[in-house]
């Protein structure tokens, strides 16, 4: 019986490491303050502007605050204080992403555009927004698809594909946590994308290009303006950046982020 018990445990102990296993360890994830910049790169004005806290919700839990101020520089030609992980460049192909961020009660509202997170291209820079992108615009939290199937040199942000989903009020003082599942693909009828906002599923598409022909996706989350700020100061915490491969699940997503305390396999919408 006692080995019985002893090979249970053991083939237990192997179904969950395979459980797991899709979680990459190696790109991203959670680091110490001291080692941040062995996995991740920051685009900021002033480093100072990235710090290590405790979860303002109080969980215990290491998480990250930005803060950007107007009467400081550019970093990149935008006000910015956000962070990506390095190695992170997949073109085409499937993979998963899970980015929490916590907007505080001092939260001011503009009616200016503030970027909470985003996963970007080198198209960015050439003036072709970003294929998925996360914002709080006014009191109101939005998400922003991108995706043009023309060749690079005939691509242009006026031919682009662009859609709004609109996620609802801006509730302060609450973790938002953003899984994606993207097989990102820019050829016409190919490429699918699902994403799950606290658990519930808000965005499904299938045979549908969701990107730019030849760019690398990278995501980041902070504080990024594409324009004016419009106030003086913003804040905004975040988790560290998880990234999943072919078999993760939303499940396996959510079970590392700052909401496993109120998403589960019961009421994430599949």
């Amino acid at each position: 019986m006692y080995l019985a018990r002893q090979a249970c445990l053991f083939t237990s102990l192997l179904l969950c490491g395979a459980a797991h296993a899709q979680i990459d360890t190696l790109i991203g994830g959670t680091v110490s303050q001291g080692s941040f910049a062995t996995r991740y790169a920051l685009s900021t004005a002033n480093p100072a502007n990235l710090a290590f806290v405790l979860d303002p919700a109080g969980s215990g839990r290491t998480v990250l605050k930005t803060v950007v101020r107007n009467a400081e520089g550019t970093a990149g030609a935008i006000k910015r204080t956000d962070y990506y992980p390095k190695n992170e460049s997949r073109t085409t192909g499937l993979r998963w992403y899970g980015i929490s961020v916590y907007v505080p009660s001092t939260w001011t509202v503009h009616p200016n555009p503030t970027v909470i997170a985003q996963i970007d291209t080198s198209a960015t820079a050439t003036n072709l927004a970003a294929p998925l992108s996360l914002l709080v615009r006014g009191a109101a939290l939005e998400l922003n698809l991108n995706s043009n199937y023309l060749a690079p040199t005939s691509a242009t942000a006026s031919n682009s594909t662009s859609e709004v989903l609109k996620l609802g009020p801006l509730v302060t003082n609450r973790w938002y946590c953003l899984v994606v599942r993207s097989d990102w693909q820019p050829a016409l009828g190919t490429g699918a994308i699902t994403m799950w906002m606290n658990g519930e599923k808000v965005y499904h598409a299938i045979n549908s290009n969701n990107s730019y022909f030849g760019v690398a996706h990278t995501p980041r989350t902070g504080l990024m303006f594409p324009g004016l700020m419009g106030v003086t100061e913003r804040t905004l915490y975040s988790d560290f950046i998880r990234l999943g491969g072919p078999t993760t699940t939303a499940l396996q997503m959510y079970q590392i982020s700052p909401c496993s305390s109120f998403v589960n396999g019961s009421n994430i919408q599949w």
